[in-house]
């Protein structure tokens, strides 16, 4: 066997590696249970409002971020949806992330299956069939879009290895932001309830750990 048939072999090897892989990743469903976390899983979110809330300063490369945590907050669930967010667009200087995550009755694979989620802007809507054992109203206590500050650059890699599917444990602060860029300010202010929807009722996370079937980060 030539240098040429070998490469040739080898190559063909990685292709079919890498097929398998992805072709796994999208018919497996992750059912880990993770360890070493402060809570049972799929439970509702927790939330523990701060009798006086904190400020956190982030800088970024046009400016500067200030945080105002209002409450603490944990929350484990299902990841239904995922996006990344370019930081050209607002407040994606210091909230690049957005993941929908469901809880209770919202973590099993058959119930995933009947719900299918859409983002447009920073709005994640969902529909379901007429499979789901769930109505609209259920739906809508039992998932959020989440904003996530990552905490540090550690936190951030956990948060950029979930994928959908992924069981996912957060835990942080729910936390308004003022964003200062050089002639403008962007604001946006967290949720505080599980039962509100639309405009306003995503929770904004100031993300102090992710654990996840990726690793523990904080």
């Amino acid at each position: 066997m030539d240098t040429t048939e070998r490469d040739y072999i080898i190559f063909k090897i990685i292709v079919a590696v890498f097929i398998l892989n992805f072709i796994w990743n999208k018919i497996s469903f992750d059912n880990t249970v993770l360890r070493n976390v402060d809570m049972k899983p799929f439970v509702e979110p927790v939330q523990e409002n701060l009798a006086e809330p904190k400020v956190v300063q982030q800088n970024f490369k046009d400016g500067h971020a200030f945080i105002t945590l209002v409450a603490k907050y944990k929350i484990y669930g299902r990841v239904y949806d995922k996006h990344y967010i370019p930081s050209k667009l607002p407040l994606a200087s210091i909230v690049p992330y957005d993941v929908t995550i469901g809880w209770g009755g919202l973590h099993s694979k058959d119930v995933f299956k009947t719900i299918h989620t859409i983002m447009s802007g920073r709005v994640v809507y969902w529909r379901f069939n007429s499979n789901c054992p769930f109505n609209e109203k259920e739906i809508n206590s039992m998932m959020s879009n989440n904003h996530l500050i990552p905490a540090n650059k550690n936190v951030r890699r956990g948060i950029r290895k979930l994928k959908k599917k992924d069981v996912v444990y957060i835990e942080g602060y729910l936390a308004n932001v003022a964003i200062h860029k050089p002639h403008i300010v962007e604001r946006s202010t967290t949720s505080l309830t599980r039962d509100d929807t639309g405009l306003g009722a995503c929770e904004m996370i100031y993300v102090t750990r992710v654990v996840s079937r990726h690793g523990d980060f904080n």
